[in-house]
């Protein structure tokens, strides 16, 4: 008898696999908050080649006040419908109950996916636009200045002018 019963397996409890469901969303919450965040305002420094991080270095090699300007230019251009804090709240809600959901739906699950990823690629085109409107506004002086400055970003990054990059 203990053979068997050592054999096969426990089911976990279905407290515990709520509290996974729920540990899971909260994680991609999470992931989706940063990758909110990244879109919204550039990222962190970029400490490799990845392609997350891909326009940083023309952000932070605009000035301040430049940065600002595009922002707005971002915000303004966006439906208010569907970027809104509240807008994403609420897909990260409805994907909440679609992971809680018994039977569990992955058609329900990429629809919601399907529209989050398309309320980030609204951001990242206006984004696009903005700079894109900013930079070719410059005169040919300042792009060349601005050049160098992606460049220097690049190289090292825009609060470590003076120091070597890291190997």
């Amino acid at each position: 008898m203990d053979d068997v019963a050592k054999t096969q397996r426990a089911r976990a409890p279905r407290w515990m696999r709520i509290a996974f469901g729920v540990s899971l969303a909260l994680n991609l919450a999470v992931v989706g908050v940063l990758a909110g965040t990244f879109a919204r305002f550039g990222g962190p420094p970029s400490r490799g080649g990845g392609m997350i991080s891909y326009a940083t270095p023309y952000v932070r090699a605009l000035p301040r006040d430049a940065q600002r300007e595009i922002f707005h230019a971002v915000r303004d251009q966006l439906p208010k419908d569907t970027t809104s804090r509240q807008a994403r709240r609420a897909l990260y809600a409805e994907m909440i109950e679609a992971l809680k959901a018994e039977p569990f739906d992955p058609a329900q699950v990429q629809t919601i996916l399907d529209r989050q990823n398309a309320a980030a690629l609204a951001v990242q085109t206006a984004a696009h636009r903005a700079w894109l409107a900013h930079v070719a506004a410059m005169s040919p002086e300042d792009r060349v200045a601005y050049a160098d400055s992606v460049s220097e970003v690049m190289r090292r990054g825009k609060d470590k002018k003076g120091k070597p990059p890291k190997e």
